[in-house]
């Protein structure tokens, strides 16, 4: 049983990992990109605020990914 736990617990950090990076890129890639995106908003407040959201949302999940890592390694 401890060794399913475990697989679970690093399943879950590879996934805060992933997420973070997404939403990181994510943020980045809206501020990057040029306006021949016609899915994005358009460059202006909009477009900045929600890239500024997303960065600092990606931001924070890292965070916690790395504590939630440091915790783990803290366990054996």
């Amino acid at each position: 049983m401890p060794q399913r736990n475990r697989v679970s617990e690093q399943l879950t950090l590879v996934l805060a990992v992933l997420a973070s990076v997404a939403y990181l890129g994510g943020g980045i890639a809206l501020i990057a990109s040029s306006q021949r995106f016609v899915i994005f908003p358009p460059p202006g407040l909009l477009r900045y605020g929600l890239a500024a959201l997303l960065i600092w949302y990606g931001g924070t999940r890292a965070f916690r990914a790395y504590y939630l890592y440091k915790d783990s390694q803290h366990e054996d």
